[in-house]
């Protein structure tokens, strides 16, 4: 294992500065025209980039803010912001990499869970092992111990893996796993049993593809079922439900009927406040070359929900269609009492003609059960594919693997100003 750690770093003072004083080191976004009606935004970079091409997989908040976690895989490490860690005019930021002589480490997503020796909370990296579409067995699930900078692979030698989360599926009282083998013409959605910190995998699903496999429970029957999304030519979002003892039934929640549509990921949360958990789920992943040249990406792409009943049964609504959507930040932004949306959407060069309207920042704020659109007008791309939200801060990040450039940073703060 090698371990990379930063120390104070000038990038922190600047990070507290800026959450206190909101606005220092910050680029205006501009209007397309002057127009007081408007909401605006402000990107404050707090962690410059280093590299020519920045490449943020993901940005978690764990344990309600109290840490942030973001990974690069193509740099080969995560790194972890601990709010404990600020004082007025400094920040720590520790990023690790858990590379061995003979194998690098390229991790995706990072989540938190108790799964160590003797149920301690540990770290649960999904090491996706390879980033170019492959079918080689190169994918692990990782357990990081900080405290004694101790790493374990709980499982390897699978599929291309994107994402790993915690939860009790058999009733047993220890923490089991999600695992998402994306993979490329193979994978899995599957389950990691924990017998005693021996893990045993339970394929849900044979199909590639899988992005995200969420534990919650969508039918208040108070054990943990599984919603999963999957891309590649299957483009679906499924609900795998559990009977309480760690068999799943699976379930369409919706197909898309398009090899194309570009399923990016979902997100759980209780959009209409009526007590139970919805999903809400993107599309707009522009690397599916089967795309007919005549498609318009913005009537293509976009952000939809799935409105559950609280037996888990669902109803879709859609919200908005745009050009490469790819992840979502629930929150009250307008401060009404109900829950809004900001939507970014990653757009990549020469993949759509260059008139294409490009808007990579949407804001959707939620009015009497109706979504109002407010577009972000931008001066350069941002190439942002993930969003966090930690309090009332909105996080992002860039992601340019094809070094494309723009206004680039790896890790920013997102704030906006009503009319």
């Amino acid at each position: 294992m090698r371990l990379n750690r930063r120390t104070p770093h000038t990038f922190f003072a600047i990070f507290c500065l800026c959450l206190l004083l909101n606005g220092c080191l910050s680029s205006e976004i501009p209007e397309e025209s002057p127009d007081e009606s408007k909401w605006t935004a402000t990107i404050t970079p707090i962690i410059t980039t280093s590299e020519d091409n920045p490449v943020v997989a993901n940005i978690r908040s764990i344990n309600n803010g109290q840490v942030v976690a973001f990974t690069e895989p193509l740099q080969g490490r995560f790194s972890l912001i601990s709010d404990s860690s600020c004082s007025p005019l400094s920040c720590i930021f520790e990023s690790y990499n858990l590379s061995t002589g003979t194998e690098s480490f390229s991790p995706v997503r990072v989540s938190y869970g108790s799964v160590g020796a003797g149920n301690t909370g540990t770290w649960i990296v999904s090491d996706i092992g390879i980033l170019h579409p492959s079918n080689e067995k190169s994918g692990r699930i990782i357990l990081f111990d900080d405290a004694t900078q101790e790493s374990t692979v709980i499982i390897d030698e699978i599929g291309r893996t994107v994402c790993a989360e915690p939860g009790d599926f058999d009733g047993d009282g220890d923490t089991d796993l999600t695992l998402c083998e994306f993979g490329h013409d193979e994978g899995t959605v599957s389950w990691l049993e924990n017998d005693e910190g021996n893990w045993h995998q339970h394929i849900l699903d044979p199909r590639p593809g899988s992005i995200h496999a969420i534990p919650v429970d969508v039918d208040s029957d108070n054990d943990l079922d599984i919603v999963a999304v999957l891309s590649q030519n299957i483009e679906e979002i499924m609900l795998y439900r559990n009977d309480g003892t760690g068999n799943f039934s699976p379930e369409l929640l919706y197909n898309s009927n398009l090899t194309y549509f570009g399923m990016s990921g979902l997100r759980i949360a209780d959009i209409d406040n009526d007590g139970d958990d919805d999903i809400i789920f993107t599309n707009g992943d522009t690397m599916d070359f089967d795309t007919p040249p005549e498609i318009n990406p913005n009537q293509l792409h976009g952000v939809a929900w799935l409105e559950n009943n609280g037996e888990g049964d669902f109803t879709h609504h859609d919200i908005t269609r745009n050009w490469g959507a790819y992840d979502t930040a629930i929150s009250d932004i307008d401060g009404d009492g109900d829950l809004d949306m900001i939507l970014i959407c990653l757009q990549m060069d020469d993949q759509f003609p260059t008139e294409t309207n490009r808007t990579q920042i949407i804001l959707l704020e939620q009015q009497d059960s109706m979504w109002i659109r407010h577009d972000i007008a931008t001066s350069n791309p941002h190439r942002m594919l993930t969003i966090e939200v930690v309090g009332n801060i909105f996080l992002v990040a860039s992601h340019d693997p094809m070094n494309q450039g723009g206004e680039l940073f790896t890790l920013a703060r997102l704030d906006f100003t009503p009319p």
